[in-house]
């Protein structure tokens, strides 16, 4: 257990680290400690002499939505403090006023402020860098560096910085493995800009998008899928709210990035165009590889699977003879395969393609031309196939390959060929 967090107590008391991880964090402790009285099955210690908050509640979360039963029993109470909800290295804390939420902390990256203003497309990836650098440079907060550079207005700001409270607590009532601890009171300077967000409000909302985010999964697995218009619904007007986000829908841009375009968050955005789905408006695909490598390791599967049907029909030879000829009468491959294969099994390496795009691609979206150009290679090499297998295994590799290669289907990119007319039940 070399990154392990366990312990060993000896004989003598004496406590040892077992892992790497539990080594860093009681060097991170190093000074006197004060034991508390505990049950059997847990050590509880805190900082000798130290003024320190007393510590409410503590506890283990192991299921999704385990710690809406504590955030339930704060607000019940009316009670203040700060919930420390630490989910492996991702920790956040919510701050309570009288059983109200006043303000969050969080050091997970999308949830902090830039992030949420970025995400919601209130900012520029270029403009939250630049709102960073002013940032570190001043050392006043994100927020007020953003104010400075007039890229957010103060009323747009106040309601971002609420958004953000509101993401970070789905975020801490959503986990399903986490520890976490109620303290009394906090320091009032912790707090960024002081809200006043109705805790229960909170938690039914957060109840409810657990059990939708968990029915939408079902067919938008992740905001990175692409939501693909669909042509059969030309014509057809989608309801009013979901107008606006029907017509950012390209079948290049992610659910993320639709969202950031019509500044809706992952939950409101993946729920519109869930809607969209379910009216036949839109299709989602699966999320494109990005850069060199990672797209020809996903042509790579579909090559593959190319030439271990032919080889085991016995038209290997023929399949590797006709894409030979292809690859060299079409020009571009040439120089783009060079150094790079094909191997034996149809794969090319993918690292030394990526070296050979650099040289090549003149476009803007040098992976965009990548996947062009092989989807054509693959496409030549499906069509190839199917003229030396029978119509059934013919059909039955298109639908394999079709599944592969779905990423790269969306409307700039022709689909590869079929046999159409050409007779035969393979030659």
């Amino acid at each position: 257990m070399v990154d392990g967090d366990d312990l060993r107590i000896d004989a003598t008391g004496t406590v040892h680290p077992l892992g790497r991880r539990a080594s860093q964090e009681l060097r991170r402790r190093a000074g006197e400690w004060r034991l508390l009285s505990a049950p059997g099955e847990l050590v509880v210690a805190v900082r000798a002499g130290d003024k320190s908050r007393p510590l409410r509640l503590a506890g283990e979360v192991r299921s999704p939505g385990a710690l809406c039963d504590v955030v339930a029993l704060i607000a019940q109470g009316s009670w203040g403090g700060e919930l420390v909800v630490h989910d492996a290295d991702n920790v956040r804390s919510i701050f309570f006023d009288r059983g109200n939420v006043v303000g969050a902390a969080t050091n997970v990256a999308s949830e902090r402020l830039g992030e949420i203003l970025w995400r919601f497309g209130a900012i520029t990836r270029i403009q939250l860098e630049e709102i960073v650098r002013a940032a570190e440079k001043s050392g006043k907060r994100l927020g007020e560096a953003a104010l400075d550079l007039e890229f957010v207005e103060t009323d747009e700001l106040f309601q971002m910085m609420a958004r953000q409270v509101e993401e970070v607590f789905y975020g801490a009532v959503h986990v399903s493995l986490a520890t976490f601890y109620l303290f009394d009171g906090f320091e009032e300077s912790r707090l960024a800009r002081r809200q006043m967000l109705s805790a229960g409000a909170l938690l039914m909302e957060a109840a409810r998008r657990m059990d939708e985010l968990r029915f939408f999964r079902e067919k938008i697995p992740s905001d990175a899928w692409l939501p693909v218009p669909q042509p059969s619904a030309a014509g057809r007007k989608p309801p009013a709210e979901l107008v606006e986000v029907l017509a950012q829908c390209d079948g290049r841009r992610s659910v993320a990035e639709v969202g950031r375009r019509i500044g809706q968050l992952e939950f409101e955005v993946t729920r519109a165009i869930f809607q969209l789905v379910n009216g036949g408006f839109v299709t989602v695909a699966a999320p494109r590889p990005e850069g060199a490598a990672a797209i020809v390791h996903a042509f790579n599967v579909a090559l593959v699977e190319v030439h271990r049907v032919c080889d085991a029909a016995g038209k290997g030879r023929e399949l590797r003879a006709g894409v030979g000829q292809f690859a060299d009468g079409a020009g571009v491959y040439g120089a783009l395969f060079s150094g790079a294969g094909p191997d034996q099994d149809g794969a090319l390496r993918g690292e030394r393609v990526a070296r050979n795009v650099v040289a090549l691609a003149s476009e803007d979206d040098p992976d965009a031309w990548l996947a062009q150009q092989l989807f054509e290679y693959a496409g030549f090499a499906l069509f190839h196939a199917g003229t030396l297998l029978t119509r059934e295994a013919e059909a039955t590799l298109n639908a394999r390959v079709a599944e592969i290669l779905s990423p790269f289907k969306q409307a700039e990119v022709a689909p590869p060929p079929s046999r159409g007319s050409q007779g035969g039940e393979g030659r």
